[in-house]
């Protein structure tokens, strides 16, 4: 056995992790996830430094918050000097490498990185397009490297591109009415490009399992980040009919932050119409059955090649969706519990306690200077992120956090938010709008904003100081902006 296991990180994009077998799901069928999460640990509380895509992935890979790697949104530009996963690990003898979707710097690709990578796809690169999916309106343009990348693919399997069959596009908003929410394509699970990224993350398997070094291989999946186009049987796996309508779909929004309200109108989904918002989340739960059939694909390859009792396995995602909670979809300027809170599965050789539940307070981003620590660095000691590889192993050891704190710099609006959540509230700080504040004891699907009430005067004041203590920690650039207005806000 080596001294140093490897690690296969597996990383989806937008998965909510209530939507999980293992984290209580009764109908969402992850049967490979939940295996993972028997053999390791799972966290009940893990959160991201910021979201979205862009940001939290360039926040995993250096494990800090965007104001400090330049990633605030997406398409920001990456510190080129800050320690990450590709500089560091190599230190410890580590090969790299790397499948699927990057969205971490849009200066570098990971090859350039050093991972060895057989396709790279810049910046968000998604790969569908009219060359490799006739019939698709939106998705990558038909003459970019990051098309030709999927068609490649295909070519090398023998198959032919997939055509889509059906989609659906919500007609609410005019400017937004030729992108696909989701759809059906033609083929099987191997046409699809989740299969390739699947494929190629074998083949690194297989070529290091030739090597004497260990290997770090991280796996990015699009989905299941919509447009959720999937083949049979994962298309109609799941009936909308059976699908119960969220407990907060009944929210007006109107008292939130108007942002809110207009992020719900820009994706045209009938807010009033559950049905619509059911077959899309049907569609939705069929991406992550097939992205789990990927993963037990994956997973039982280590077996085979006999590295599965050497690697540690870490699955999670880098932000969650909201699908219809609060009428709202996908991510953006909220910080509500389906999108905030993360999957974060940890399948360690040497866990103590295999299938134990673990309910600290950990960010996605810990697993930066975690991964050091399984290589035997020693990481910069910084203000954003700690080692958690103790609680990796399934062992008990408090993490010091009483609270969270999580950024959000803009999506699709601009718009500046902070977040703390405490084991039992939350409040948010909208920048020029009104804030947030939610009893998660009481009311667990955060209908009734508190912010404001003089009965809750008190609280408020206490979780401001609260993340004025994190902006200090942090050296969040919102600081000042926050001491300016906080006993007035």
């Amino acid at each position: 056995m080596q001294e140093k296991p490897n690690i296969l990180l597996i990383l989806t994009d937008q998965q909510r992790w209530d939507l999980l077998g293992c984290y209580g799901a009764s109908q969402c069928r992850t049967p490979h996830i939940d295996n993972l999460a028997s053999r390791g640990v799972r966290f009940n509380n893990a959160f991201p430094l910021i979201i979205p895509c862009a940001p939290g992935r360039a926040a995993l890979f250096t494990g800090r918050y965007g104001h400090i790697t330049g990633v605030e949104t997406n398409g920001g530009q990456l510190d080129q000097s800050l320690p990450n996963f590709a500089t560091e690990l190599p230190r410890a003898g580590y090969n790299l490498g790397y499948a699927g979707k990057w969205h971490v710097d849009h200066q570098k690709n990971p090859s350039d990185w050093g991972f060895r990578c057989k396709r790279d796809f810049p910046k968000y690169g998604y790969p569908a397009s009219n060359i490799n999916m006739p019939g698709i309106k939106s998705g990558a343009q038909k003459d970019s490297q990051i098309a030709r990348n999927y068609l490649d693919y295909l070519n090398e399997k023998n198959l032919e591109p997939p055509e889509l069959i059906e989609a659906f596009y919500a007609q609410g908003n005019p400017g937004q009415r030729n992108r696909e929410l989701h759809g059906l394509h033609a083929g099987t699970i191997e046409h699809n490009f989740e299969a390739m990224v699947a494929s190629e993350t074998v083949e690194l398997m297989r070529a290091y399992a030739q090597e004497e070094d260990p290997f770090f291989i991280w796996t990015n999946f699009w989905g299941p980040h919509s447009p959720c186009i999937v083949p049979e049987p994962y298309y109609s796996m799941y009936d909308p009919k059976s699908i119960p309508e969220d407990p907060s779909f009944c929210d007006t929004l109107e008292n939130r932050p108007y942002v809110q309200t207009l992020v719900s109108r820009y994706w045209g989904i009938d807010p009033n119409n559950w049905d619509e918002w059911a077959e899309i989340t049907a569609r939705y739960w069929g991406y992550m059955t097939m992205i789990d059939d990927l993963v037990g694909r994956m997973l039982s390859e280590l077996e085979t090649l006999g590295l599965a009792e050497n690697t540690l396995v870490v699955f999670s995602t880098d932000h969650g969706d909201n699908m219809g909670a609060h009428k709202l979809f996908e991510k953006g300027p909220f910080f509500d519990e389906e999108s905030f809170r993360l999957p974060l599965i940890a399948a360690h050789p040497e866990c103590r306690q295999p299938g134990r539940e673990n309910d600290e307070f950990v960010y996605l981003q810990d697993l930066f200077p975690s991964f050091l620590e399984v290589a035997d660095l020693q990481p910069d000691i910084v203000p954003d992120t700690q080692s958690i590889l103790s609680l990796l192993k399934g062992e008990d050891e408090p993490t010091g956090r009483d609270s969270v704190y999580c950024q959000f710099n803009g999506q699709i609006q601009e718009h500046k938010s902070r977040m703390v959540r405490t084991r039992t509230h939350k409040f948010v700080f909208n920048q020029s709008d009104i804030g947030e504040l939610y009893d998660l004891e009481n009311d667990p699907h955060e209908l009734h904003n508190l912010y404001g009430l003089e009965t809750h005067k008190t609280l408020q004041e206490s979780l401001m100081q609260c993340m004025q203590d994190h902006m200090e920690r942090v050296k969040d650039p919102m600081l000042g902006e926050f001491r300016r207005v906080r006993y007035i806000y």
